[in-house]
């Protein structure tokens, strides 16, 4: 079965498509050199702002409302790779920040961290890459 990923809009976002997000996710994950051939189940969920804020407080210990999580389950090979959760409130619904969103979930859950100084990080640069790859940002 070819890979793809599966959408959950719980905010009636409507601007993601399953095969957008799943051109997103294998664009992020073929520049980590993943293979897309054996590659687990992925999933983004779009939220609110108060589901994001209660994620961020349980899983990271910050009571602040967020752009986007991602959660590893059983890594790349494994049945569910795992989900990335996005709010698309926190950036404005815009669709290209929604995408740009999607990219950064997907990195992270390929294993790239950013630290303090994301614009200055390698996977700054690679999301940068890849967005312009996907067409994301373009006018």
């Amino acid at each position: 079965m070819p890979f793809s990923a599966a959408v959950l809009d719980e905010t009636s976002y409507g601007n993601l498509s399953p095969e957008r997000a799943t051109a997103l996710f294998a664009a992020a994950f073929a520049a980590r050199n993943l293979d897309l051939d054996r590659l687990g189940e992925v999933s983004v969920a779009l939220v609110t702002l108060d589901v994001i804020q209660n994620l961020n407080l349980r899983h990271r210990e910050t009571d602040s409302p967020t752009d986007v999580l991602s959660f590893e389950m059983d890594g790349p090979y494994g049945e569910m790779f795992g989900e990335v959760v996005i709010s698309p409130e926190y950036v404005r619904f815009e669709q290209a920040a929604v995408e740009e969103l999607v990219v950064h979930g997907a990195l992270h859950l390929a294993g790239m961290e950013h630290g303090d100084d994301f614009e200055g990080s390698e996977m700054a640069a690679a999301q940068r890459d890849v967005l312009g790859g996907v067409g994301v940002g373009e006018g």
